[in-house]
């Protein structure tokens, strides 16, 4: 297939988020896609495989213009996405073989009352033009997540495969899985199929692709052969070279350490050492899948910390649970609000002080009422938390103030340690000044600072030093004029700076 956009446009509301892409894609071709968080990439995605229609523009199939009402119909021309989060697409209690069918019997046999052995022999089929030797008997279930994704692909090679779109499709696999998905890739293009690559490991990148195009805030600012890059080419077309002053940053780092950690190991994360002082803000770069917001759940007892020790101010600390993070004034505000942060359905008041309620207790566990609403209106106050009254609903609120409500539900705990994970994802410009407000505000009292964000020049720009991981490590420490986009990305991507 020969993919052709010419400027495509697509808006939603106000936000502007395609901005004219124009490229293209030509059988047995692999295109890098790459760009920052927010440069539309998701986007355009979605209006290649039709659950997007763009505002303008066109997009031709071997020289004409289609138009493609939903995804299934450009499932129907031979158009397959496999996500990040390809497992939604998966039934683990079903077989493999019914996995690879179960949405599809009457078009893969033509009729509906399927024989098991038939289907059973194309699902194995199917495999082994993959390379796969997997028991199509076998429970998804019991798949490793690299067989798992290699069977999404199978199940789009079932579909008279054209063009596969894959998405950040290493994020969950380790180094031997990525190999095997590599090897995928390459007989797709021998193959004749058309890949979009999407990836910000630029290792990967350049070690697959053909042509690698960058967006950058809805907008291709490099199409060019792989051959004739390097590296530094990319991040360059990735980040551009503007400072940004918009950021109120303060210096309030201090001498003494509050929070260590010393061999920390996890799920996604091995053998990190980390400290952050008094006052402090600690950034941690990297991309999708490093490691560092899995780091963060286990710091505050979400995820197991299976190895190494965390030391508070100086005394060694359990995080087995959210309660043991709690109360050794550990607290943490997580990416989705919606899910972990807040309950939607109560008052702004009863979320600030949910994580508080034992302040406000009696010894028989009786909360006084008249306390705890004098205490959170403080912190509402304080943190310019806009509602028409404490008691309204927090879902009533914008998004920026209900992440101010969030951060004041961790203010009434006094913590001496605040993760925090993309805090000012979703909300507009006025409120994220506010929140840098209150991220000066907290280091001013001596918190001590881990952020994690997406936002290169946010991270750059309100970290007073930025730790980079890559592949669940520690790689580097950036300080003073060597922290930068490009150095972050230089050491996220390729190791080196």
């Amino acid at each position: 297939m020969h993919l052709q956009l010419a400027d495509v446009r697509k808006s939603f509301g106000d936000n502007s988020v395609l901005r004219g892409v124009s490229f293209d894609v030509g059988p047995g071709e692999v295109v890098a896609l790459v760009g920052e968080n927010g440069a539309g990439k998701s986007t355009l995605t979605r209006v290649i495989s039709g659950a997007h229609q763009p505002d303008s523009g066109r997009l031709l199939i071997d020289g004409t213009a289609t138009v493609f009402k939903d995804p299934q119909a450009a499932m129907a021309q031979g158009i397959e996405v496999i996500y990040q989060e390809f497992q939604q697409n998966l039934f683990p209690h079903l077989s493999v073989a019914e996995n690879m069918y179960v949405l599809d019997r009457e078009r893969a046999f033509g009729r509906l009352f399927v024989s098991k052995q038939r289907m059973a022999a194309e699902a194995r089929q199917a495999l082994r033009r993959l390379g796969m030797e997997i028991d199509v008997h076998r429970q998804v279930s019991e798949l490793s997540v690299a067989e798992r994704q290699m069977l999404e692909i199978a199940k789009a090679m079932t579909h008279e495969l054209r063009l596969i779109i894959l998405d950040e499709p290493t994020a969950a696999l380790d180094e031997q899985e990525s190999e095997q998905l590599f090897a995928q890739v390459n007989r797709l293009r021998e193959a004749g199929v058309s890949v979009i690559y999407i990836s910000h490991r630029l290792d990967e990148v350049f070690a697959l692709s053909d042509r690698i195009v960058v967006l950058r805030d809805g907008r291709v600012t490099l199409d060019t052969p792989t051959e004739r890059l390097t590296p530094a080419e990319v991040v360059t077309a990735m980040v551009g070279d503007a400072v940004d002053d918009f950021y109120p940053k303060e210096r309030n780092a201090r001498d003494e350490v509050v929070l260590e950690v010393r061999g920390g190991g996890g799920a996604r994360f091995h053998d990190i050492d980390l400290q952050v002082r008094a006052g402090e803000v600690v950034g941690i770069g990297g991309v999708v899948g490093c490691g560092r917001s899995d780091l963060l759940r286990a710091l505050f007892g979400l995820q197991p910390l299976t190895g190494g020790s965390v030391r508070v101010d100086g005394s060694g600390v359990r995080v087995e649970s959210v309660q043991d993070a709690i109360g050794s004034r550990i607290a943490y505000l997580s990416p989705d609000r919606q899910a972990e942060g807040l309950c939607t359905g109560q008052s702004v008041e009863a979320n600030v002080s949910l994580a508080s309620l034992r302040a406000f207790s009696s010894g028989i566990g009786v909360v006084r009422r008249g306390k705890e609403r004098a205490a959170t209106g403080a912190v509402i106050s304080e943190l310019r938390v806009r509602a028409a009254s404490p008691s309204v609903a927090v879902s009533s609120l914008s998004g920026g103030n209900q992440q101010k409500a969030l951060f004041a539900k961790w203010v009434m705990t006094r913590p001496r340690v605040l993760l925090m994970d993309e805090p000012t994802r979703g909300v507009d410009v006025g409120a994220k000044t506010e929140i840098y407000r209150i991220i000066n505000q907290l280091t001013a009292d001596g918190v001590a600072v881990l952020l994690v964000s997406s936002d290169l020049p946010e991270l750059v720009a309100m970290s007073d030093r930025v730790v980079v991981m890559r592949e669940g490590r520690l790689v580097a420490e950036l300080t003073g004029d060597d922290l930068d986009e490009q150095s972050i990305l230089k050491h996220a991507l390729v190791g080196a700076a």
